[in-house]
């Protein structure tokens, strides 16, 4: 499974899971740093934090919109629980929980963003959020890792 595998799980979940060549502390970077987080999630990107940490925050802005939230887990390299809300919109986001696991020399993912209900989740497919997904994760595989 070297492409993102995108299913609906019961009325409220999106999941996503892909393999990475890349071990779970590289994945991990990819996830975490700002400058690795440009290079595959969008070349449009007009800002990007994270604070990788609980009780830490994130936010990706793009010309248009931005997503930001808070980070309520985070254990490196393998686990983090984010919040991700639409332009400050705090009433529809999900919780994400992202999971890396070695896996060989490479890294299984799970990312499991849990919507409030069935209406929010629609919402969000709708929307676009779940576009795309493939491209921007395989992205990953080709990033060059500094140092």
């Amino acid at each position: 499974m070297t492409e993102a595998q995108l299913t609906f799980d019961g009325e409220t979940d999106v999941v996503i899971r892909r393999r990475f060549s890349h071990p779970p502390e590289k994945v991990w970077r990819a996830l975490t740093e700002p400058a690795l987080i440009r290079q595959w999630l969008s070349p449009d990107l007009t800002d990007c934090r994270m604070d990788a940490r609980p009780s830490g925050s994130f936010r990706y802005d793009w010309p248009e919109f931005f997503f930001s939230g808070p980070v309520l887990d985070a254990r490196a390299p393998h686990h983090m629980v984010h919040v991700e809300h639409f332009n400050g919109d705090t009433s529809q986001g999900p919780t994400v929980t992202t999971t890396l696991a070695a896996d060989g020399t490479g890294t299984r993912m799970t990312v499991v963003m849990r919507y409030k209900d069935a209406a929010a989740r629609a919402k969000a497919i709708e929307q676009g959020f779940t576009d795309g997904i493939a491209e921007v994760y395989a992205r990953i595989e080709d990033i060059g890792f500094p140092g």
